[in-house]
């Protein structure tokens, strides 16, 4: 008998919507997009909204987040078995960096115990199975130029969460 459980949870909030993809409780992945783009909205058997206990804790802090206030995001349950220790370590690294703060590849890379790494960092950052959540981007090059983004917004989604936490500075 299969009791694997599977949930799927669309969140809006502001210009920014979130899909939480639960698998046994632990948070699989999430995808970030914005709100208006033209992505395919959930079918009508897709129930949009919170739908767990975790799922209403995010969706407040959504709310928060794209109001430009301080969130005060869940610690969740991450689905992190298949990540490697490096991945593992990066990835709660990450996690402590403060909204309105970044950090380069190198300089995350150095904070994990390997500070020639910073390709390996940079893989870990593409492969980053929850944007939003694990702030993936708050990282940066070595010179602060903007790089890749694991969520569907690319470079320009990545600007507006920093100018969002107040790390850029707002465009006119």
């Amino acid at each position: 008998m299969n009791t694997d459980t599977f949930v799927t949870e669309h969140l809006c909030a502001g210009r920014l919507r979130l899909t939480l993809n639960w698998a046994n409780g632990q948070l699989a992945e999430t995808g970030i997009a914005w709100a208006d783009d033209n992505a395919p909205p959930p079918s009508a058997s897709e129930k949009t909204g919170p739908r767990t206990s975790h799922g209403h804790a995010v969706q407040d802090a959504l709310r928060q987040y794209a109001a430009g206030r301080h969130a005060d995001w869940p610690d969740l349950p991450l689905a992190l078995e298949d990540c490697t220790p490096f991945t593992r370590r990066v990835l709660e690294l990450l996690r402590t960096v403060p909204a309105g703060s970044t950090v380069t590849y190198g300089q995350l890379a150095a904070m994990a115990g390997r500070p020639g790494a910073a390709r390996g960092v940079g893989q870990i950052m593409r492969r980053n199975r929850w944007p939003l959540l694990v702030p993936c981007h708050r990282v940066v090059g070595g010179n602060g130029k903007m790089t890749g983004f694991s969520g569907t917004g690319g470079i320009p989604l990545k600007e507006y969460l920093l100018r969002l936490e107040g790390a850029l500075p707002a465009k006119d």
